[in-house]
């Protein structure tokens, strides 16, 4: 049912010239896409790593050898294939897109940036590959790199209807001229009504983070109803739906996992309702034990939703199966950490599962005013179906008293330690949450590692907070909108 890991990728010798014909080529990469399909991993990868010697430049061969290695976890190897498939093509601007688009969605940003950069500095302009280049130096958090490159990427013609390119831009700086350029381009996209609605609105969020950044907390307000309006029609969400899965989640049981814990691997979980302060105690916790940070890892939905749909949940010997697949996908074959972060907010959903894997897991649990908190969410383009109720503060009322609900459950019913932390509180007393934090965790303070290249990649939309020095600005942020957005109070006034 799950996969297994491999041995690392060997470098091939570009030097070496091809021995084999292009049918040759095409039978024995027949016969390796049949033998991955069969789950013979190990048989494709070899006949693969063959193919990659004879035949460099066959980007059908780089990509299914690949493929191959991240179905294993082994991200690293997998993007090694892809950057020597670059390199091999002479950087040559279609496959250098393709190449680091992969590279970035193995969150491997310093190697997509390298072939990005190599592929600009032989002169390609495709629009697409200056965007890539963009959210690659965003999210590593080079905001002034990826400004240069959406600049050029506008100016090359991307399509900012079809790729949300002005919230990118809007996101590499703070606003202090009411005259900038970036808000007219933004203003004519939100006011272009032969766009879809989903471009207007994406326009309309970028639009009243500049205002928002000017100070007219009226105009950022009017912006995002209008928006958020849009939005909310295209995307509708159910709290009745919602309350439901609520309930039928704290009936539900799980099998533990027989054994003892893994002392090797200590995963700890961080989560809340979304804009709640996750990613910056994920990014702060990192630095200051030297964790590994593997962001929103999507892995423990991917797990739960599995073992729900096939009525697996009372059967240990799956979810230690599982378990052994949520293992793999954190550690992944780069350096070894002893604590591995998973900051998925919506994890939060699933943590009798977490709990039943592994025994030996924490829980960091963020808690943040819930009128920053709806403020915030009502003011992000977000773009993933779950987060659909961030388009109206009824719906996000209630998907919020769905959480609180669901997490005083956890407290009463788990035995995995769960840490309350307020979102406040690390940001007016970081040091003391830290330290405190360290202990939960039981990590030794490190010296505080600065932000590199090869940081963890941030690709929420926490991604320019999460690289700012720790500010209390957002404490109380809502005050300023309560005159324009009365729904604040009105919702979430008495809690």
């Amino acid at each position: 049912m799950w996969l297994a890991i491999i041995d690392d990728l060997g470098a091939p010798d570009f030097s070496m010239q091809s021995k084999l014909t292009s049918s040759v080529i095409d039978a024995r990469l027949a016969e390796a896409r049949t033998l991955f399909e069969d789950n013979r991993v190990g048989e494709a990868e070899g006949l693969l790593r063959d193919l990659a010697i004879h035949a460099p430049a066959r980007e059908d061969v780089a990509l299914l050898l690949a493929e191959v290695l991240r179905s294993q976890c082994r991200l690293s190897a997998a993007v090694e294939a892809v950057a020597r498939l670059a390199e091999a093509a002479l950087f040559e601007a279609n496959i250098a897109l393709r190449a680091a688009a992969f590279a970035r969605e193995c969150d491997r940003h310093a190697v997509a940036a390298r072939i990005c950069d190599a592929a600009l500095a032989r002169g390609a302009t495709m629009p697409g590959l200056l965007l890539l280049a963009g959210h690659v130096a965003r999210e590593s958090g080079d905001f002034a790199a990826a400004r240069r490159h959406y600049l050029k990427a506008l100016d090359a013609g991307i399509d900012p209807d079809s790729e949300n390119v002005l919230g990118a831009l809007v996101n590499t700086r703070r606003y202090t001229d009411p005259a900038d350029s970036d808000r007219a381009r933004c203003e004519a996209q939100f006011r272009n009504g032969t766009v879809s609605p989903q471009a207007r609105a994406s326009a309309g969020c970028a639009l009243a983070k500049i205002l928002d950044d000017l100070g007219d907390a009226a105009g950022a307000a009017a912006v995002l109803r209008e928006a958020n309006g849009m939005m909310h029609a295209l995307h509708p969400w159910r709290a009745d739906d919602w309350r439901r899965f609520i309930a039928v989640r704290q009936d539900e049981r799980v099998a533990g996992v027989s054994g003892f814990a893994d002392p090797r691997f200590a995963p700890v979980f961080i989560v809340g309702v979304p804009r709640s302060g996750t990613t910056l105690t994920a990014t702060l916790l990192a630095r200051a034990t030297g964790a590994r940070d593997r962001g929103e890892l999507r892995a423990l939905r991917f797990i739960a939703e599995r073992l729900r749909d096939g009525a697996h949940l009372g059967n240990a010997a799956v979810v230690a199966e599982a378990a052994g697949v949520y293992r793999m996908m954190a550690r992944q074959d780069d350096a070894p950490a002893r604590l591995y972060l998973d900051q998925d907010p919506l994890n939060f959903r699933w943590l009798d599962i977490a709990a039943a894997m592994f025994p030996q897991a924490k829980v960091i649990h963020l808690r943040r005013d819930p009128r920053d908190t709806a403020l915030s969410l009502w003011s992000q383009d977000f773009a993933h179906p779950d987060m659909a109720f961030a388009y109206d503060f009824a719906d996000m009322a209630a998907f919020m008293e769905g959480h609180d609900a669901l997490m005083r459950h956890w407290r009463e019913s788990l035995r995995v330690p769960i840490h309350e932390l307020d979102y406040e509180r690390l940001v007016t007393d970081t040091e003391v949450a830290l330290a405190d934090l360290r202990a939960f965790v039981g990590a030794p303070a490190c010296e505080p590692e600065e932000p590199s290249k090869d940081s963890t990649p941030v690709q929420s939309a926490s991604v320019w907070q999460a690289r700012q020095p720790v500010y209390r600005t957002s404490i109380g942020r809502w005050r300023r909108y309560a005159p324009h957005v009365p729904e604040l109070l009105q919702f979430f006034g008495s809690k």
